[in-house]
């Protein structure tokens, strides 16, 4: 559990400053929002609008050693970080707390504490809506002027059950086609806190309910066209949205598979997990097969679409501004989500020369495309299993993930290093790294089974 202690004594600190400034400062937004929810919430972040000299408060909160740096200093935003905990307070916006509170998007996030006395501002009637889990814009301009606002609805409507009512769905649909004008980092942020907030795996299938998806995504309409073939029974977009599903019934430990530490998903890169890219991936795991489908002689076929679909992806990624090493991690996911399942098709497992290619082409990789390959499959045989494939499908790649642990093993415990290598031959450069690979992989064949087996094997070589 996240302590709170020190949100909590900060609200008491500013509570003490504020009386003695006699300032006007009030909690806003999220921490109001599901606090009036369940008062057991435990909100991690904290937002302050405060009316009058901010820069004097943040001065007197320095003197007890809360440190603020500027978010948008323009705007008069600034931030505080006190262990987990973000906390941030910006100038009020026009002449009163209603004010400002008009120029927020739902009205369930138009809800005010004034910090001094405990008293609630809902001119909006935000309490009202949460009560009837109604998403409501504070008003016609509300999403207009800032359309990201529209994914962060979505996030409310996932997160905690909601339903936009008919006045902000007419709202939605009118501006949908405007999202991608917003600033493309805060695409990403609220496309990522969407797919970390899914529990149910309906993500996708809420943003395309909507007319988002389609706006920041290529392809997803034209997808819902193609698909069928001897392998699927469903379109693209669909199968695409089940691979995604199945994925979240890993994570939530409806499905399990045998080997799989989850743990190795809590990896950050940036804010967020290898979790949450890794359920990207797999939703666009088939994004390729539009660019790639053809059709000769009544026969269908996608061939490619994986080096395409990567390549879709890069570009997607790019141009949402994701973190470089995330980007790298999705498309090399899409890029290598067919390996296994040819190492499958063709007996490859008793075959470890390629085993081993696959790990050291994918290494770093291995368990995510491991795992795309399977929501892959157990998708496609959810609705068509003529050969009975999925059960055998699963058991290779529990299979795998054994294999891939014994390959991490070998490569993090060498019975030779980079030193003993060239005191051995004399040599050094570039050609020392192949030479420790070559003993890698003749471990995992078995070939070099100890210390002196891997010198005399150097001895023996002519490098």
């Amino acid at each position: 559990m996240v302590d709170l202690n020190y949100l909590k004594k900060f609200i008491y600190d500013l509570r003490n400053i504020a009386n003695d400034m006699e300032l006007e400062i009030y909690l806003v937004g999220g921490y109001v929002r599901d606090k009036l929810m369940s008062a057991q919430a435990e909100p991690e972040d904290a937002d302050f609008v405060i009316k009058g000299n901010i820069h004097k408060f943040m001065t007197e909160m320095s003197k007890i050693d809360y440190k603020f740096f500027p978010i948008k200093e323009d705007a008069g935003i600034y931030r505080c970080i006190l262990d987990k905990n973000t906390i941030d307070i910006s100038s009020m916006k026009g002449n009163s707390i209603e004010e400002d509170l008009g120029t927020r998007d739902f009205t369930i996030n138009a809800i005010a504490m004034r910090v001094i006395n405990d008293k609630i501002f809902d001119p909006f009637y935000g309490r009202r809506a949460l009560k009837s889990r109604i998403l409501k814009s504070v008003n016609e301009k509300s999403l207009e002027k800032d359309p990201v606002r529209i994914l962060r609805g979505i996030r409310f409507y996932i997160k905690c059950g909601m339903h936009f009512n008919l006045e902000t769905e007419k709202q939605i649909e009118k501006i949908s086609n405007k999202v991608m004008e917003a600033p493309k980092e805060r695409i990403f942020r609220e496309l990522m806190w969407i797919i970390k907030e899914d529990q149910s795996g309906s993500a996708f299938e809420i943003m395309d309910d909507y007319g988002i998806l389609k706006n920041i995504m290529p392809y997803i309409d034209e997808l819902k066209t193609i698909g069928k073939c001897k392998y699927h029974v469903e379109d693209v977009f669909t199968h695409m949205n089940l691979t995604y599903g199945v994925f979240k019934d890993i994570l939530k430990g409806k499905m399990n598979l045998k080997g799989l530490d989850l743990s190795v998903f809590e990896v950050k890169i940036g804010e967020f997990e290898l979790s949450e890219y890794l359920g990207l991936a797999c939703f666009m795991h088939d994004i390729g097969k539009y660019e790639a489908y053809k059709k000769e002689n009544n026969k269908i076929s996608f061939h490619g679409h994986d080096i395409k679909g990567a390549e879709i992806c890069k570009n997607f990624c790019n141009n949402l501004k994701f973190p470089k090493k995330a980007e790298n991690y999705i498309e090399n996911i899409v890029r290598g989500h067919m390996y296994p399942l040819g190492l499958f098709k063709n007996g490859s497992l008793n075959n470890r020369k390629a085993v081993y290619k696959f790990f050291y082409r994918y290494d770093g990789y291995v368990i995510g495309i491991l795992v795309t390959a399977f929501c892959d499959n157990y998708a496609t045989r959810m609705n068509l299993d003529r050969e009975n494939e999925k059960e055998r499908f699963k058991a290779f790649i529990e299979r795998m993930l054994k294999e891939y642990k014994l390959y991490c093993e070998i490569r993090e415990n060498r019975f030779l290093n980079g030193k003993d290598v060239m005191k051995i031959l004399g040599k050094r450069g570039p050609v020392i790294k192949d030479i420790l690979e070559d003993i890698n992989k003749l471990r995992y064949l078995g070939r070099i089974n100890s210390r002196e087996e891997a010198i005399d094997y150097l001895k023996s070589q002519s490098f």
